[in-house]
């Protein structure tokens, strides 16, 4: 069945459509950010390795050491912080982001997926509601055709002069 109107359309289904592509977006972000959380961790862990295969030994003396040897080692204790600051990125995208996106990605399917049983049970209702309409309708034309028709019956009856008066009031009142 169609609406009366064809600007005014039911948008069930792009809805639908809008929002599955939503969710599989988030879906795609979140495993983008575990994703990424994994690289930092690795990243992390090998600059971790470098270091320490590069590590120059620690000598009692410390200060006659070259000024180079220093430079060289204030540089790898830069690269471990920075491989700290990796591991904190990771361990924050984890415990936070990629946590809520999990939380926020069940909440939305859930919705979604209440929402579209509630569309559904409307759509059905309306296609009912349409259904009962178009009968009414068709009910309504065959009532006013019948109405035309004794209307001009009472109309013939009148005018006839060979009816009696019971049987004109009987077609006025049909």
């Amino acid at each position: 069945l169609q609406c009366c109107d064809p600007y005014i359309q039911d948008q069930y289904d792009n809805l639908s459509a809008q929002s599955h592509r939503g969710i599989e977006f988030l879906d795609k972000y979140g495993q983008f950010i575990k994703e990424r959380a994994t690289i930092e961790t690795e990243y992390a862990s090998k600059l971790r390795r470098l270091v320490k295969s590069h590590q120059t030994k620690k000598r009692d003396d410390e200060e006659n050491q070259l000024t180079v040897c220093k430079a060289f080692a204030m540089m790898t204790q830069e690269v471990t912080d920075l491989a700290g600051q990796h591991e904190l990125i990771a361990e924050n995208m984890s415990a936070q982001i990629v946590k809520e996106i999990a939380i926020l990605l069940k909440e939305l399917k859930d919705e979604r997926k209440r929402y579209l049983q509630e569309g559904a049970k409307n759509q059905t209702a309306l296609h009912t509601a349409l259904t009962a309409l178009d009968k009414a309708k068709k009910a309504y034309e065959k009532a006013y055709k019948e109405a035309e028709k004794a209307e001009d019956n009472y109309k013939k009856a009148d005018a006839d002069l060979n009816l009696s008066r019971a049987e004109v009031e009987k077609a006025r009142m049909i």
